[in-house]
């Protein structure tokens, strides 16, 4: 849907735009969000609610880049018309939820992660009130970055370059702004990012993907009470964390389930399940390459 634009952009400027629209998106963001919540520190449980700025900026940033410069709708990033739209949302916020549940799950049952070790301000049933909201401003992390990466890079870079070479580079890319440079831990999140390439290439829209990005990292930080992606929040229903006893390459340490070897096992079990449903997509009638084939919806 790239192919739309009024001005097509190639990607060796898109992608250095979009990585600028990521930080300075989120620097003019956080700003805003400490001016209008008076900067809570970090263990603070207001604090997660900042990300409401800083995310929404960068997608606004987004949005104006692809509708003014580009000159074309703002659903050509992947938000294909669907009546069934909220409900993928709810479907993959699910989805995201069990599989970060199988992660947990292994790690308790193996001993590397118990429940009573997270250094969460606010447990249980008290921080309900608190997690509602908070819902919210997940799918609008996980639309915000599944609309970077996967709705613009991925796009801008399929329309020059081999369709595994778009995916790849910008998983690669989506794994480095990370800014962690273990081996487990990147190679985890380029899993995660060649999975969501595929599930949005499937369902010819980012729906889906976004919801299940946000179902992930919910229940990792908010449900389970463990860092998602190295930051941790003060608020959740449970308080996981490592063991006293466990190592870092099995319970994830400070990043999360995400930087463990289980959650490795969960997100190339995934990847492997997404590949296999991608490659057996219907081919165009009349396809001359290996590789042309038809979209679904």
């Amino acid at each position: 849907m790239a192919g739309e634009a009024r001005r097509k952009i190639p990607w060796w400027i898109a992608w250095p735009v979009s990585l600028l629209i990521m930080v300075g998106g989120g620097l003019v963001g956080t700003q805003i969000g400490n001016i209008v919540l008076g900067s809570p520190g970090d263990g603070s449980p207001l604090a997660q609610y900042g990300e409401v700025f800083s995310f929404g900026v960068t997608l606004l940033a987004l949005f104006f880049w692809v509708r003014v410069v580009e000159g074309r709708r703002i659903r050509t990033l992947g938000f294909t018309p669907s009546k069934g739209g909220l409900k993928k949302i709810g479907l993959g916020f699910l989805l995201g939820g069990a599989m970060m549940g199988a992660g947990v799950g292994v790690g308790l049952l193996t001993g590397q992660l118990s429940f009573g070790a997270s250094t969460h301000a606010v447990t249980g049933w008290g921080s309900l009130l608190a997690l509602l909201p908070l819902v919210l401003v997940f799918i609008l992390q996980g639309t915000t970055e599944e609309t970077l990466t996967r709705g613009y890079m991925l796009q801008s870079g399929a329309r020059s370059m081999p369709l595994w070479l778009a995916i790849i580079a910008s998983s690669v890319i989506f794994a480095l702004v990370h800014l962690s440079f273990e081996p487990i831990i990147l190679t985890n999140i380029i899993l995660y990012a060649v999975f969501a390439c595929l599930v949005a290439l499937k369902q010819n829209s980012l729906w889906l993907i976004a919801g299940l990005h946000a179902g992930w990292n919910f229940f990792q930080g908010n449900i389970f009470g463990l860092p998602v992606s190295g930051h941790g929040y003060a608020t959740s229903l449970l308080s996981v964390g490592p063991s006293a006893h466990s190592t870092d390459m099995l319970s994830g340490g400070t990043f999360g389930v995400e930087g463990s070897v289980f959650g490795t096992l969960v997100l190339g079990a995934a990847t492997l399940i997404a590949l296999t449903v991608f490659l057996r997509r219907p081919r165009r009638k009349g396809a001359d390459r290996p590789g042309e084939v038809m979209i679904e919806n």
